[in-house]
Order: C-alpha cells, then structure tokens, then sequence
C-alpha cells in the first residue's frame, strides 16, 4: 500500500486490465485486496 494514501478506515484493492479493447477482441479485468497483515518478502 503506499502509505500516503493509507486509510484504517477503507479497504485498498489493486485494479489491471489486459487485452485489445471490445472492438478487437477480449479485455480481462481484475481486482485483488488483500488482508490487512499481509508482508510479502521482497
């Protein structure tokens, strides 16, 4: 999360969409939030 942003009171979910755009085929979206203590080891 970037901490400049961070609020405890409002939940933080990361958002990407791939794909060519609905005129050329397909686009996939999708949103991830994770759990408030969640470290992943860099």
């Amino acid at each position: 999360m970037l901490k400049h942003h961070y609020n405890k009171d409002l939940c933080e979910a990361g958002c990407d969409e791939a794909g060519r755009g609905c005129l050329a085929g397909p686009v996939f979206a999708a949103s991830v939030i994770l759990p408030k203590k969640f470290n992943h080891p860099s």
